[in-house]
């Protein structure tokens, strides 16, 4: 009989899904957000190999405040860890920087302007999350982080960096 322990440090990144494909049927819980997994599973296949499944552990301390905006923009970390505005931003920053054909597609700004608020505006007039003249925010930051964990947006990476 093979053991195998699908293991990694952090959450949410595919392990029980990994472990329901191999299997071909759900055997695993699975959810986009952390935390899915609370607990040591083994499961068996009809190969008779047993695999682990189990949940992320990430470390107490997150070295600086652009790794933490990094593991929230990717669901890595709950979104309660960190204010949702300031994921959003960081997320469009990112974009802004690196990807402005996704800020434009997903959001109809070819670049972030000096004034948050008026890109938050015209974001929330995309999506109909605009009314008395202005956006709701909430509304707006939880559509851009929804774009990256629903993998509207897709194929980026939040730790480049600069030249």
């Amino acid at each position: 009989q093979l053991i195998c322990f699908i293991f990694s440090w952090f959450p949410n990144v595919g392990k029980s899904t990994f472990i329901n494909r191999f299997v071909g049927k759900t055997v695993a819980n699975t959810g986009n957000k952390p935390g899915v997994t609370t607990n040591l599973v083994w499961l068996k296949t009809k190969s008779n190999i047993l695999l682990l499944d189990s949940p992320g552990i990430l470390w107490p301390k997150i070295e600086s405040e652009e790794v933490g905006l990094n593991l929230a923009s990717m669901s890595a970390i709950k979104e309660s860890i960190l204010p949702i505005d300031s994921i959003a931003v960081h997320i469009l920053n990112k974009l802004n920087n690196y990807y402005k054909d996704k800020l434009f597609t997903n959001f109809n700004l070819n670049e972030l302007s000096d004034d948050i608020i008026n890109d938050y505006n015209i974001i929330g007039k995309k999506i109909g999350a605009y009314k008395s003249g202005e956006a709701d925010f909430r509304r707006v930051s939880e559509y851009v982080l929804n774009s990256i964990k629903s993998e509207k947006i897709k194929n980026i990476t939040f730790d480049r960096k600069d030249d």
